[in-house]
């Protein structure tokens, strides 16, 4: 779970968070697709990310920023979807300021990304489906009927992004329109293992989940594990299964070049 007062929002660059369970293949590394200056130096200072993750003509920004969230960022996965590599690409941090030509669309990012991986850092990956421990999200009762806290979206407006929040030991997950498979992609990071939507459920629902952590040090006792909560609160239940997940595999790495 994220940290005490941490709020995430899906969809961000720098979370994984919007990802949807069915990811398309990115395409190979383009020199096409490049910035038109680049930055990469080691963090070894600690300094907290100062930058704007998210930069205009497709830029990119992060401060002491660990190589594997670079990588799923480009190649638009998980971090549990990244498979190989050395153990540096999780500890070792970096400073990386990236900017794109004028008038680069933003959705060249990823892709920038990734030549700019192939180039400084020598990445060489592929993908490969490979059986995983995930969760079913399904139905608790047969039913079909949901819990008070899980409702279908009365707002007329695009699909809504649900937030998680942790704060004084309670965890909350909530949204106005919210699609179920945008709440099983927060469900996958929290998790950090594939959360697969099984419940068959249509359309935009407002959801206001709240649990007690199980990282949290505080006992909460008016809010259960997010296990019992999604079954009391939503009407819904996580199934253990193991299915086949799309990974990224990491064939070589090599540290920066210099800038």
């Amino acid at each position: 779970m994220p940290a005490e007062g941490r709020v995430i929002a899906v969809g961000l660059m720098m979370s994984v968070v919007a990802l949807s369970a069915q990811q398309r293949e990115p395409d190979s590394p383009d020199a096409s697709a490049s910035f038109e200056v680049a930055s990469v130096k080691p963090n070894k200072n600690g300094a907290p990310n100062a930058i704007p993750p998210l930069l205009p003509n497709g830029g990119y920004g992060a401060s002491n920023v660990a190589l594997k969230s670079v990588i799923a960022n480009a190649y638009q996965v998980r971090i549990f979807q990244i498979e190989g590599g050395p153990d540096w690409l999780a500890f070792d941090r970096f400073d990386i300021l990236a900017r794109g030509r004028e008038g680069t669309p933003d959705a060249l990012r990823p892709a920038m990304l990734r030549t700019l991986l192939a180039e400084r850092f020598k990445l060489v990956a592929h993908f490969e489906t490979r059986e995983q421990q995930v969760y079913s999200l399904v139905l608790l009762r047969s039913d079909g009927r949901l819990g008070p806290q899980l409702k279908p979206s009365a707002a007329d407006t695009k699909p809504g992004l649900p937030l998680t929040s942790v704060g004084n030991g309670i965890g909350r997950i909530a949204g106005t329109g919210v699609l179920i498979d945008a709440f099983a992609g927060v469900l996958a990071n929290d998790f950090r293992q594939m959360v697969i939507n099984r419940t068959d459920l249509k359309g935009r629902f407002d959801i206001d989940l709240r649990f007690t952590p199980e990282t949290s040090r505080a006992a909460v006792p008016e809010f259960p594990s997010i296990f019992t909560a999604m079954q009391e609160q939503l009407g819904l239940k996580l199934e253990p299964a193991r299915a086949p997940v799309r990974v990224l595999v990491i064939d070589s790495v090599q540290q920066p070049t210099p800038d």
